[in-house]
């Protein structure tokens, strides 16, 4: 099983409005870390709306203000935790992005490889779903077209394109098959937590990541096998 890496913080796009201050030491890197994480648990717990500067400095033991030495709002801190999945999506996924002679079997196994990463990390799969649920023209609905947010699902898209055209998959619609995919691999670790009364309290459980790589791989075949 791979191992998932740990999350880091994007590049900065340079067009992009920078922080008041930048690290200048290592305590300054780690409480820029220590913040990052923060803000990915509780955007992913609480949604964007639920969650103020105030909670995530508390969550992280320090003053409201520090955090404007590291970043120049909330929106900029939940842009860097949606990319750092991103950033994880696409380290994972490289072998099969990269691939130029596709296969239906490293399909499945790209598909299998984020099975375990959000099992592993529950919070990034809600994160995904808060943004890809987002109301239409809101701040957090923007985020899942920026450029590099939309740059994985269009790398996604070609390599399914590709493959299509040579035969490995079926004529289907892959903007219809890339949404149905996103759902297969991020509803239920995002929501298995809440519905422990439902799924039992071991929804994570080596045996239950089992059987649901074996589901996830039928409906794949059914979906893609020509």
């Amino acid at each position: 099983m791979s191992k998932a890496r740990p999350l880091a913080a994007p590049p900065r796009d340079p067009s992009r409005p920078r922080s008041k201050a930048a690290p200048s030491d290592g305590s300054e890197d780690n409480s820029r870390e220590r913040i990052h994480l923060s803000a990915l648990k509780l955007f992913s717990r609480y949604g964007y709306d639920g969650v103020s500067l105030q909670m995530i400095a508390d969550d992280v033991g320090l003053h409201k203000s520090s955090l404007f030495h590291h970043y120049t709002g909330k929106l900029e801190l939940m842009r860097e935790a949606v990319l750092s999945v991103i950033a994880e999506l696409l380290a994972l996924l490289e072998p099969l992005l990269e691939q130029e002679e596709p296969t239906l079997q490293t399909l499945y196994d790209g598909m299998m490889l984020l099975v375990d990463h959000f099992s592993e990390h529950p919070e990034s799969a809600r994160l995904l779903v808060t943004i890809m649920t987002a109301p239409d023209g809101s701040d957090v609905a923007k985020l899942a077209r920026d450029e590099q947010s939309a740059g994985f699902y269009m790398r996604l898209s070609r390599w399914l394109e590709h493959a299509r055209r040579l035969g490995v998959v079926r004529k289907i619609s892959i903007r219809q098959a890339i949404p149905n995919i996103m759902g297969l691999i991020l509803f239920y670790p995002a929501v298995a937590n809440d519905l422990r009364d439902f799924v039992g309290p071991d929804a994570f459980s080596a045996r239950a990541r089992q059987v649901r790589r074996e589901e996830i791989t039928r409906l794949l075949q059914a979906m893609f096998a020509p």
